[in-house]
């Protein structure tokens, strides 16, 4: 790792360009002010040679290889989990920085930007690989640790309601096949879900119960002791993209009992990225929050018969705030690696 760069301008390398994360985090690493060196777009063999644009420049994308990240500073793993566990398995070290976006559960130290410690990223001297959480993470984390910082969650539950893009690709591909054979009134197949998912709701119990662990492993490491992980409900939607949420907070019990007021006025003073909607008929859905660094909560409504326990609507743009935070990890590692 050459330090000096790394602080000044370094080399980027975006694995899995063309995914649809990795297409996010090439938009925003452009609309952004990180200092910037060579920047390499890499992927499988199928996009060898796929022209992209990049900060004004057309660059040619090049197959994912040891060669190729040579000289690189950071590298974004963005890529699908095949990809990832292929290079894995082949034994080649992974680059001095590498963060990863692709959820496959290894090991690293898992960085959520505005809760994770800062001190984590100065340790890029021994310890480069640095695990993104997964985006319902992020939503989650942030809501809870701001709740619990005032009013103290004493326990949650959550349905979590997933696109196809958090499934890649593929999967986007096959919606889109569906919903267009459905409306020619055409029978449809599947491969990447266990049966329709176009106008239907699907309970993917194998993904379900792989991605609720993940969740949970990760929102523990980063809440720590601070109140209990939540209870999870993964179902998958029929959206392209953007992740919905509904929540069900208990808080512990006071003498005076926050109100759905108290609630809102504390989310909206959160230091987190947050956009709370004051008029319940506005609430955020999946479509409207596209193209959103932030995570948007719609409709907080008290129960009738138990003033401790309030449901919460939340959606985000699952590609959009997993990319923005992977962006923010490397901007802490640069400027950890500026003050050292």
């Amino acid at each position: 790792m050459k330090l000096d760069r790394l602080s000044r301008a370094p080399n980027l390398a975006i694995i899995g360009s063309s995914s649809p994360v990795g297409k996010e985090l090439k938009d925003l690493i452009q609309e952004s002010n990180l200092p910037l060196g060579k920047v390499k777009l890499l992927d499988t063999e199928g996009y060898d040679g796929l022209l992209q644009e990049f900060a004004g420049q057309i660059e040619v994308t090049q197959i994912v290889s040891p060669a190729a990240l040579e000289d690189t500073d950071i590298a974004f793993f963005a890529c699908g989990p095949e990809i990832m566990n292929s290079y894995a398995a082949s034994g080649v070290a992974f680059p001095a920085v590498s963060i990863d976006l692709t959820q496959t559960g290894r090991p690293g130290t898992i960085f959520l930007k505005g809760l994770s410690n800062s001190s984590l990223v100065r340790m890029v001297r021994d310890s480069g690989y640095f695990i993104n959480p997964h985006p319902a993470v992020i939503v989650l984390a942030n809501i809870l640790d701001a709740l619990n910082r005032k009013f103290k969650v004493a326990s949650s539950t959550v349905t979590i309601l997933e696109p196809a893009s958090e499934r890649g690709a593929a999967a986007i591909e096959e919606l889109q096949e569906q919903t267009v054979r459905l409306l020619n009134f055409q029978s449809v197949g599947s491969k990447q879900f266990k049966g329709q998912i176009a106008f239907n709701l699907l309970p993917e119990t194998g993904a379900a119960v792989v991605t609720e662990g993940l969740v949970r492993r990760q929102l523990a490491a980063i809440l720590k002791d601070s109140m209990p992980v939540p209870a999870l409900m993964t179902i998958q939607a029929p959206v392209f993209h953007s992740e919905a949420f509904s929540m069900f907070v208990r808080f512990a019990e006071t003498p005076i009992a926050p109100t759905s007021e108290d609630i809102r006025k504390c989310l909206m003073e959160s230091k987190a990225s947050l956009v709370v909607n004051v008029d319940p008929e506005d609430s955020p859905s999946p479509v409207s929050v596209i193209g959103s660094d932030a995570i948007h909560v719609g409709r907080i409504a008290g129960d009738p018969h138990d003033p401790s326990l309030f449901s919460f609507w939340m959606t985000a743009d699952n590609l959009r705030i997993a990319a923005a935070n992977a962006l923010g990890i490397a901007e802490s590692i640069v400027l950890a690696a500026a003050t050292t």
